[in-house]
């Protein structure tokens, strides 16, 4: 998309289901010890294989990134101290119903008061039918977890549904329970992406269950939205509401899902903002937001229960874990040859081709990039009169007839884009004044721009067309130095070909980066640079990073 310039203004600017049973954290007692379970599921055992050489749409099949997300969240905890036994480290085969309650079980009897119960799950979420009385769920849908052994000849069997899990809770008040939740459960999303692009849904579908109760069960009701709060009980959840869709996606070329992901790097460090060795709920909450919410192009927002504050959720205890994050930079791009990636050859941007290679990469070689079967950052598919591009997540960027490369510099500087975040500045905030879906051309679109602290108050904007052209001169508009903008701004834009996905990116610094406005005023219509330049043209000024996608249709 060309974006038109249509007005803009400056004004004050303010800041705001699933298994609903929490409220806020107390105060964690001085010497709390922290425990942890953490759950995930690729193999389900009346679910079929999926094949991600023949994918079949629309049936229930395993998944492929959950057992990677457990490993990364139980490295995590080990790290920094949390006990986190074998036993309680549950994937495939060991992750049944029965037992995780025993896991629970053995946690909850050994834990002291005040101490702090991590429970993690990354898998199929499904939903229910309530059948029996108080029928409260506004939808009639009761929340599921669905464990290995879920059966749906008997779908009552290896799940654990919300009223069930409200029961269990209210068992334990003495203790602090943070569950997070990477699993979805039903719905959909708000733009149509192409499934041979996207990673899996973890949804488990909706399911009917026998009418007749059965005695040990929890009524129906139990963790309903509205009941009452348990004030020892937060919520990390991938979605913001009961019925969005979970993709998975791809980090480092293997399939995970994205909340699991930047949990495990909150708890690694990344999210302590003041670096004082402890995280609060305002810090991951925070970070944990940003980073999904960008990573997944505004089709993932978490849902934190309660929301953030700032309580005390996780001490740090590894001495090298309070240490400030620095930014991860990509290495300088490559030639590399052609080939489907091997175990050992992990580097580079991981791409997918389907059908005939475009141009820029018919020759053999690969600037920087790798060839994999599946966990591409951008896919090229061979359509009739050039080759559509799609993004990790299933969205489609542009088509094109020539040059693939401008596409690849495009797709590396996003992800070297995202790692440069300073982990130790608030993350900007963008928020755009439409939907996520597609806009057509000559719509008008806008975005409001807050500043991310007090001190960070001077707005660079240049736009990342479809094209992987930069587009400047938006913010501060016709090339003019930036003024300072305490209260935040609001732009709007008219939506002008070539359609596609843009990518908005905002840079708020501590005084106007001179050099950065010259670089970009240098490249404007031209292919985006490597973001080394970026960086190196703000490395005397405190800056901070953000972006936001603007999908467009013609």
């Amino acid at each position: 998309m060309a974006i038109k310039f249509a007005r803009q203004s400056a004004r004050r600017l303010a800041c705001a289901g699933a298994l609903a049973l929490g409220a806020s954290l107390s105060a964690p007692m001085a010497m709390a010890k922290d425990w942890a379970i953490v759950v995930g599921i690729d193999d389900y055992q009346f679910f079929q294989p999926f094949d991600p050489n023949h994918p079949v749409f629309g049936v229930h099949t395993d998944l492929q990134g959950a057992v990677n997300d457990a490993t990364v969240v139980a490295d995590a905890f080990r790290a920094i101290g949390v006990d986190l036994p074998d036993g309680h480290f549950l994937t495939n085969s060991s992750a049944t119903l029965a037992n995780f309650l025993a896991a629970w079980s053995n946690v909850t009897r050994q834990a002291q008061p005040g101490d702090r119960v991590f429970v993690t799950y990354a898998g199929h979420g499904g939903q229910e039918r309530e059948v029996s009385a108080p029928l409260d769920e506004a939808d009639g849908l009761d929340e599921t977890l669905m464990f290995h052994d879920f059966n749906p000849n008997h779908p009552r069997e290896g799940r654990l549904n919300d009223d069930q899990l409200r029961a269990m809770l209210e068992t334990v008040p003495q203790l602090q329970i943070i569950w997070v939740m990477d699993s979805c459960h039903s719905g959909g999303l708000e733009r149509s992406i192409n499934p041979r692009a996207a990673g899996l849904s973890r949804s488990g579908g909706v399911w009917d269950i026998p009418v007749d109760p059965i005695p040990t069960e929890a009524p129906s009701g139990q963790g309903d939205t509205g009941k009452a709060e348990l004030p020892n009980v937060t919520q990390i959840l991938a979605t913001a509401t009961d019925d969005r869709l979970v993709q998975e996606t791809a980090f480092d070329g293997q399939p995970h899902g994205a909340l699991s992901w930047f949990f495990a790097k909150a708890i690694a460090g990344e999210a302590d903002l003041n670096g004082d060795g402890t995280l609060t709920r305002l810090e991951i909450s925070s970070y944990i937001g940003d980073r999904v919410f960008t990573h997944m192009e505004q089709n993932q927002q978490p849902r934190f229960l309660p929301r953030g504050d700032p309580s005390v959720m996780l001490s740090l205890h590894a001495s090298s874990a309070a240490e400030p994050i620095a930014p991860v930079i990509a290495p300088a791009v490559t030639q590399a040859a052609v080939q489907v990636d091997q175990p050992q050859q992990a580097t580079g941007l991981p791409i997918r081709i389907l059908g005939a290679p475009p141009p820029g990469l018919d020759s053999g070689v690969c600037p920087g990039c790798r060839v994999v079967e599946q966990g591409q950052s951008i896919l090229f598919e061979q359509v009739q009169g050039g080759w559509a591009v799609y993004s990790g997540q299933g969205d489609l960027v542009t088509v094109i007839t020539g040059d693939a490369r401008p596409q690849l510099a495009r797709m590396q500087f996003l992800g070297d884009f995202d790692r440069a975040k300073v982990a130790s500045l608030p993350p900007v905030v963008l928020r755009p004044q439409q939907s996520a879906q597609r806009q057509p051309i000559g719509t008008n679109v806008g975005f409001e721009f807050p500043p991310p602290a007090p001190e960070l108050n001077f707005l660079t904007l240049f736009n990342l067309a479809s094209d992987g052209t930069v587009q400047y001169g938006i913010y501060p508009p016709g090339f003019r130095e930036s003024q300072p903008s305490d209260e935040g701004t609001l732009l709007r834009f008219s939506v002008a070909p070539p359609t596609g996905e843009d990518q908005l990116i905002a840079v708020w610094c501590s005084r106007p980066p001179l050099p950065l406005q010259a670089l970009l005023a240098q490249a404007n219509g031209q292919v985006v640079p490597p973001l080394a330049e970026i960086l190196a043209a703000t490395a005397d000024v405190r800056c901070q990073f953000g972006r936001i996608g603007l999908f467009t249709e013609g």
